[in-house]
């Protein structure tokens, strides 16, 4: 049996500080051993564009920035088919084409891969290229929690059923 394809997706915009959460975070976790069916992509601001990059892999887990109205550093793990749960008020992505709209998408041309987000609520949008610390200190947090699925699909062959927020 061959390795299912794991790709691990950072999205947002480097230059708006914690917006940029899901990018720098794989840079964090470029650090960490992963298994050679992982791969890395910086999915950045990037729209449509996106689509034909997941089409190649069975399972993708997305980290970005998600603005619930919550505490900074709120930790949420959702599937795209979740998103109904969240308040009105909350914008999934600050991106003009959301992760979302890729999804669907890459469903409407048959291939969208078992998705898995993790949102992190940002503490600041402003001009800049830093990460908040408190932001940033949540990142082995965050490793643990993707490392964890990455594990469950390797040996159970899906994401894990357990809620990490």
């Amino acid at each position: 049996m061959t390795s299912p394809k794991i790709m691990v997706m950072g999205v947002g915009n480097i230059l708006l500080s914690d917006e940029g959460l899901g990018v720098r975070f794989l840079d964090e976790l470029a650090k960490l051993p992963l298994p050679t069916n992982v791969e890395l992509l910086e999915g950045g601001t990037a729209g449509l564009e996106l689509v034909h990059l997941i089409q190649e892999v069975d399972f993708l887990i997305i980290v970005d920035a998600v603005n619930a109205k919550a505490e900074p550093g709120a930790l949420f793990r959702f599937r795209p088919q979740d998103i109904q749960v969240f308040p009105e008020q909350c914008e999934v992505s600050f991106h003009q084409i959301g992760i979302i709209e890729v999804l669907t998408m890459a469903n409407l041309l048959g291939q969208a891969p078992q998705t898995l987000i993790f949102g992190v609520q940002p503490k600041s949008l402003e001009w800049g290229m830093d990460i908040s610390p408190e932001i940033q200190a949540l990142f082995p947090r965050l490793a643990e929690f993707v490392l964890q699925e990455i594990d469950s699909i390797q040996h159970e062959g899906g994401f894990t059923s357990s809620s990490t927020t």
